[in-house]
């Protein structure tokens, strides 16, 4: 029972050190884009596409580490109900909530895979698979995080806890 949690933790953990290096990625690309563009006048083609992938796979990998961290945008009506027990039923409620758009979403990346996975990108030339494989990777991430989160707010436990 405490798999699924732990589960959630570390890739919700481990999309968040991969964003890290993404956002790293980005800015090194978007750098060499401006240095090579002003300064010998002589752009790169393909600094700007890649900045664009690693943007996308930046949104859908980040999403499970911002589910995590609880730093997705919400509106908190019953912020102001005081019940422990209704708290952790609304937020197991939103999670669920959460699960219903990643199915959406995982089956939508799905078909943009198989649809235009065999596509490439005018500049680089890679497959489009990879680009729209960010959608599938996020919505699995998102997925697992979701579900962890749910049976820690369900069970009342963190997943520190041991089962007594």
């Amino acid at each position: 029972m405490n798999l699924l949690p732990r589960l959630g933790r570390l890739c919700g953990e481990f999309s968040n050190h991969v964003i890290g290096w993404l956002l790293l990625l980005s800015v090194l690309l978007n750098v060499t884009q401006v240095f090579t563009r002003y300064a010998l006048n002589d752009p790169l083609f393909w600094t700007e596409e890649m900045i664009r992938y690693t943007t996308v796979w930046l949104t859908f990998v980040g999403a499970a580490a911002a589910s995590l961290y609880g730093d997705h945008m919400d509106m908190n009506l019953f912020l102001g109900v005081q019940s422990r027990r209704f708290q952790a039923l609304h937020q197991a409620a939103l999670q669920l909530l959460v699960l219903v758009f990643c199915g959406l979403v995982i089956w939508q990346g799905s078909l943009y895979c198989y649809l235009n996975g065999r596509q490439t990108s005018p500049a680089t030339g890679v497959p489009m698979l990879y680009v729209y494989g960010a959608i599938v990777v996020g919505g699995v991430l998102l997925t697992l995080v979701a579900v962890g989160k749910c049976i820690e707010l369900l069970t009342g436990r963190d997943v520190g806890e041991t089962a007594a």
